[in-house]
């Protein structure tokens, strides 16, 4: 088999900690490419960080060679790379028509969609919600793509970029539309986390043991402390659950700014809420799904090209309520997802309530196990990826 040379462009790298999902992606996705044989690196501003999720790092020191896809080609053809992986942004888009010229001939550049694209009535249901106003400046990417589309920056672009690839087939259509070249348009499917599907019994540890009793039902958020999540959907389901019988609600709001776990705890009624603010390690999310019983996601906008939470809590084994939102809405009736109406809690509390019915949720499990055994895992995911380098 050739030994290609496959670059993850990215002209920052985030700390680890942050476990924020694009890096995600692309870090799993260049430990694959590299675990399949391949010379995998990631190419960035960074200085003085050697290995990043366990391949080499080279370092780039010109940001602006980051933010133009003219640039970033000819970057992948300079330092000899056979392709570069980029994460697809407005302003790559809008630097398409700005540097006209000659692609370079050798080396393919490879664009992912790690956030979804929003049709213009997502958008402005979002900016007008004036519970979402403080998150404003972390979606105007969102308003940035949508204008690149509108504004017909996508319409017969120089081929500086070779081959596009999405996690939606919503958006494959909807880059198509723009002008994208099909036959360049590609879906790869988000894997599932192998850690996750480990569905061996996983203990607390010291730290959170205490706050998870045994308990009749528990209900089970996770996710930052957004009002795009739906947290405050979230918190008001107490007061429109069944009384009986009591039901838990938990919600491990990821808050850097707490360095360990705090437990709070409120009663509303025969219910309990139980928020862990800080953050949490894998062992114990894991080990926190495997004593829960149904995880609720009430998105309200969606950032991120799948939010991963969803991923994890199926891969646990959890029946999972989620909203019909761009994008995941593309998956109801297609997986065991059961589907409410966003900003809408009492709805929300009817889907997880039919999440407890005996019949429903052998269905919801089937069809979850069914939606696991069919997603490609990083292998298979890597190999896509060299398929579209060997075009």
């Amino acid at each position: 088999m050739e030994t290609l040379r496959i670059a993850i462009l990215t002209e920052t790298l985030p700390p680890d900690s942050l476990k924020l999902q694009p890096w995600r992606y692309l870090g799993e996705l260049a430990r694959a490419l590299q675990d399949a044989g391949h010379e995998a690196s990631a190419l960035t501003t960074e200085a003085g960080v050697p290995t990043w999720n366990g391949v080499r790092v080279d370092r780039h020191p010109d940001a602006i060679d980051f933010r133009s896809a003219r640039r970033l080609h000819r970057l992948v053809e300079t330092r000899g790379y056979d392709a570069g992986i980029v994460r697809l942004t407005a302003g790559l888009f809008f630097s398409l028509h700005r540097e006209p010229g000659t692609p370079p001939s050798k080396g393919r550049l490879i664009g992912i969609f790690l956030r979804p694209l929003h049709n213009g009535w997502d958008l402005a249901r979002r900016f007008l919600d004036p519970t979402l106003v403080p998150e404003i400046r972390l979606d105007l990417h969102h308003a940035g793509l949508y204008a690149s589309r509108r504004l017909g920056t996508w319409a017969d672009p120089p081929p500086y970029v070779n081959d596009y690839a999405f996690l939606w087939e919503s958006d494959r259509a909807t880059g198509i539309s723009a002008g994208l070249p099909a036959g360049s348009c590609h879906v790869v499917r988000h894997p599932f986390d192998p850690f996750f599907l480990d569905r061996r019994g996983a203990g607390l540890g010291s730290r959170l043991s205490g706050a998870f009793g045994p308990v009749p039902r528990r209900v089970i958020f996770s996710g930052p402390p957004e009002a795009t999540r739906g947290s405050r959907d979230v918190v008001q389901l107490p007061s429109v659950l069944p009384r009986d019988p009591p039901t838990q609600v938990v919600l491990l709001l990821r808050d850097g700014r707490f360095p360990a776990p705090v437990v709070k705890r409120k009663r509303i009624g025969v219910h309990e809420v139980l928020a862990v603010h800080g953050l949490i390690t894998r062992e114990e999310l894991r080990a926190i799904y495997r004593t829960s019983h149904v995880a609720v996601f009430p998105y309200r906008f969606v950032r991120t090209g799948l939010p991963l939470v969803v991923l994890e809590a199926v891969a646990a084994g959890l029946p999972v309520v989620t909203t019909r939102i761009h994008p995941i809405r593309e998956l109801e009736g297609r997986t065991g997802l059961v589907f409410a109406r966003p900003r809408d809690p009492p709805d929300i509390a009817r889907a997880i309530e039919s999440a407890f019915d005996d019949a429903q949720r052998a269905a919801v499990v089937r069809k979850n196990d069914e939606w696991i055994r069919t997603t490609p895992d990083w292998s298979t995911v890597a190999k896509n990826f060299v398929s579209f380098v060997r075009r």
